[in-house]
């Protein structure tokens, strides 16, 4: 399985359309053949990154669906309606192709079942997105020490917890690029981290072994549109 992570630069004052448009017009495109699935979709909030900016991640099955999609959007009228609307409220799409780490919770997702639309009980989720460079020739070696050191260690702590990790796939991107997506579990303790910085305790363990793999890294908080099929 494969995975689409989109970054979609918008229109000022164009978000809630856009994203209205991707959840009626675009999404049931997408998963009409059951080959692929919108997993999530988020919105980067006010005061955390860039203005206008949202962001999704697709399931698809393999890459031979993918070329299937690529192909009917060329072929199929309904598709170029699609982007004829799109670029009426967005102003640029960055996309990449990912393949999740052998150790990563996201791996294989059932696309024969669609998941539903039910609005988060405690509000939306929230993400951190996390985008790691490991130093040249290290990629392999990263992904095992982040499968070997940080999850274990997130999940002791229950701040916040990997829903995933992947790596950018050889030609739709940089090749040393590696995705860490953790959900936030804890907003408390998380923005205590914020305001007060890495406790001793926490500036051992992964904050040091990281340091072995790379040394440069960008990081968001995401929100969850309330219709996101994952929260």
């Amino acid at each position: 399985m494969i995975f689409v992570h989109e970054t979609h630069d918008l229109q000022g004052g164009k978000a809630d359309e856009f994203s209205e448009a991707f959840r009626t017009t675009w999404r049931p495109l997408l998963e009409e053949d059951a080959s692929a699935r919108l997993l999530w979709y988020w919105d980067v909030p006010h005061g955390t990154g860039p203005s206008y900016q949202a962001l999704s991640l697709t399931a698809v099955r393999d890459w031979a669906a993918w070329g299937g999609l690529v192909a009917r959007a060329g072929s199929d009228a309904r598709f170029r309606d699609w982007q004829r609307l799109a670029w009426t409220l967005r102003r640029e799409v960055t996309a990449k192709v990912m393949r999740p780490a052998e150790w990563s919770p996201l791996r294989e997702i059932d696309l024969a079942t669609a998941p539903g639309e039910t609005p988060p009980a405690a509000g939306p989720g929230l993400y951190l997105h996390d985008t790691g460079w490991p130093f040249p020739g290290r990629l392999d070696d990263y992904l095992a020490a982040l499968g070997r050191v940080l999850h274990p260690q997130e999940r002791q702590t229950g701040m916040v917890s990997i829903t995933g990790c992947l790596a950018t796939a050889p030609g739709s991107g940089r090749h040393h690029e590696v995705l860490i997506l953790q959900r936030i579990d804890d907003w408390d303790r998380f923005a205590r981290l914020i305001t007060h910085g890495e406790t001793r305790a926490q500036r051992g363990g992964w904050m040091e072994e990281g340091l072995k793999y790379r040394d440069r890294w960008e990081s968001k908080i995401l929100r969850c549109a309330t219709w996101s099929p994952r929260q």
